[in-house]
C-alpha cells in the first residue's frame, strides 16, 4: 500500500490531503478478516517549535475506505498555519503506518480444523 500526500496553499490556507492507495490483496484479506483498522484525525498534535500545540477534534476514519483525509489550516487565523499543516501531516502519516503494520502482525491461530477419532 501506498501513503500519498498532496499539500496545496491557496489564498493563505494551507491544505494537507492524505491518501491511502494500491491496496494489496493479502492487506484487504486481513481486513476481511480482522476488520478495517482505524485512526483519529484529531487530538493533541505538538511540534518541534516549543510553543506549538493545538488540538483537533477527535474525528475515527477507517485508513481504506474513508481515504482521503484532508485537513486545512488558515493562516488568517494562526499565524503558524504552515508548521500545523505539517505536524498534523506527520502524526496522521505514523498512525497510518502504525495501523497497517498492526494489520499486518495479526496470525489467525483459531481458524482450522479438528479430529477427533474414536
Amino acid at each position: 500500500m501506498k501513503i500519498r500526500v498532496f499539500k496545496k496553499l491557496d489564498n493563505g490556507v494551507y491544505q494537507i490531503s492524505v491518501h491511502t492507495m494500491d491496496w494489496s490483496e493479502a492487506d484487504k484479506a486481513l481486513m476481511i478478516k480482522y476488520g478495517e483498522p482505524t485512526i483519529d484525525l484529531g487530538g493533541t498534535f505538538v511540534g518541534e517549535s516549543p510553543y506549538l500545540e493545538y488540538t483537533l477534534s477527535t474525528k475515527l476514519v477507517l485508513i481504506m475506505s474513508e481515504s482521503p483525509f484532508t485537513q486545512r489550516f488558515d493562516s488568517r487565523d494562526e499565524i503558524d498555519a504552515d508548521e500545523r499543516a505539517t505536524v498534523w501531516k506527520t502524526a496522521i502519516v505514523e498512525l497510518i503506518t502504525s495501523a497497517v503494520l498492526n494489520l499486518r502482525a495479526n496470525a489467525d491461530t483459531f481458524t482450522g480444523e479438528e479430529v477427533t477419532t474414536i
